[in-house]
């Protein structure tokens, strides 16, 4: 047989739950405003940020890039080809207005890669030609088909070129991914971007992930 708890009881105990209560959602709130941090808008954080994988291409100048190029400043990786019609100079074009934000607000400013996933056209003159269009500090990469398919398949890039004929056998178009990778100092991928991009946004989740 249960013994029914008293009013006095009962009421001290309420007391003492919401004192408990209260003091646990005030030292939750505290917690959290010493621990917050800003989430992107437009990106996709990742928590654990990811080794990129080893990689050996070439930039414009014919000098050898690989991953460990990539250590000690932020970068972003961008997939693509020079005779894109679209998706490229669109992206390009944007990089560009963003690293020259950046730099007016005085904020650490990344690598800016652009890969070929077209290495048959784009030599390394035709990369460095078509970066440096856009900014002389950008960087363009390419290298053998092989190390180009390896690296965009372990970066989850996707592209396929389309069907030519013989006649247009190098006038081609390659359907890609508009995504932009972001790398951090430690050789990390830190954030991916999906498109459609909007340089105001990107800006802002690119302060939030530096200021972390």
């Amino acid at each position: 047989m249960t013994c029914p708890i008293s009013n006095k009881r009962f009421s001290t105990f309420i007391i003492f739950a919401i004192l408990a209560l209260v003091l646990g959602l005030g030292v939750n709130r505290c917690h959290s405003a010493k621990n917050q941090i800003t989430p992107p808008i437009v990106g996709t954080s990742i928590d654990q940020p990811q080794p990129i994988p080893e990689f050996h291409l070439v930039n414009g100048l014919g000098k050898p890039f690989t991953n460990h190029n990539l250590k000690g400043h932020f970068s972003l990786l961008f997939f693509g080809f020079t005779h894109c019609q679209s998706i490229c100079p669109l992206t390009m074009a944007m990089l560009t207005q963003l690293y020259s934000d950046l730099k007016t607000e005085k904020l650490p400013l990344p690598q800016i890669i652009f890969i070929t996933l077209d290495p048959k056209r784009d030599t390394t003159k035709a990369v460095n030609a078509y970066v440096k269009a856009f900014n002389p500090n950008f960087t363009g990469l390419t290298g053998p088909l092989a190390r180009i398919r390896q690296l965009s398949k372990q970066m989850g890039v996707v592209y396929i070129q389309a069907q030519q004929s013989k006649a247009s056998e190098n006038n081609y178009q390659i359907d890609h991914s508009g995504t932009l990778y972001l790398v951090n100092p430690e050789g990390k991928l830190a954030a991916i971007f999906s498109p459609p991009h909007d340089e105001t946004s990107i800006k802002q989740d690119y302060k939030n992930l530096v200021n972390q």
